[in-house]
């Protein structure tokens, strides 16, 4: 991992930035479900993919949706094959954090997919490099560094005697422990919160 600049503030504004470019190995037949989303905060009344409010991305057919297309089993049939994808989809202007997961095929009509579930968060920092290895995935991206996601234990205490689906739900954990902070300007303690500080 090699992060080149640090930017002042963890999310910034800047149409001249370039957006992450994630080279990956992702083999979207792997997963029942595939997304990414450019992350605006959190709903921390909800766990899973709701947790995450995000920048509406537009189709081609012009309705829109909070998931990524480019990221995506359901919407792009080439994500197999396109290996690396430039994260480009947000009109706003803001580099948003990016929010991956991979709900695994593997296990899951008995239920024993959650250790093989992919999740991966991104850092938007123009000019950083970062990789991430889970299982067979590799992910590799340019002008991003990727995020921890906390462990139940790593909640802040006012999160600790919520329901079992918000403590090991991985999602809502980045949602409530790690987001808050990168979405600070400037952040408490970036360093804790990337994988590879």
């Amino acid at each position: 991992m090699t992060a080149n600049r640090r930017p002042q503030n963890a999310l910034e504004k800047c149409a001249a930035c370039e957006p992450v470019v994630i080279k990956h190995n992702l083999d979207p037949s792997a997963f029942k479900w595939l997304w990414a989303k450019y992350v605006i905060e959190p709903n921390l009344s909800q766990h899973c993919t709701a947790c995450l409010r995000a920048e509406m991305i537009k189709a081609p057919s012009g309705r829109g949706g909070s998931y990524s297309r480019k990221l995506s089993r359901a919407s792009n049939p080439t994500l197999e094959t396109d290996r690396i994808i430039s994260m480009n989809e947000c009109t706003s202007g803001i580099s948003r954090p990016i929010y991956i997961c991979g709900v695994s095929a593997n296990g899951y009509s008995s239920k024993q997919n959650y250790a093989h579930n992919l999740h991966a968060a991104i850092l938007p920092i123009h000019g950083a490099t970062d990789e991430f290895h889970f299982e067979d995935w590799s992910l590799s991206i340019t002008n991003g560094l990727f995020t921890r996601i906390p462990t139940a234990e790593e909640l802040p205490g006012s999160f600790k005697d919520l329901p079992k689906e918000f403590a090991t739900c991985r999602i809502f954990r980045w949602a409530a422990a790690v987001l808050p902070k990168l979405l600070a300007a400037p952040p408490s303690d970036r360093a804790s919160l990337l994988l590879h500080p």
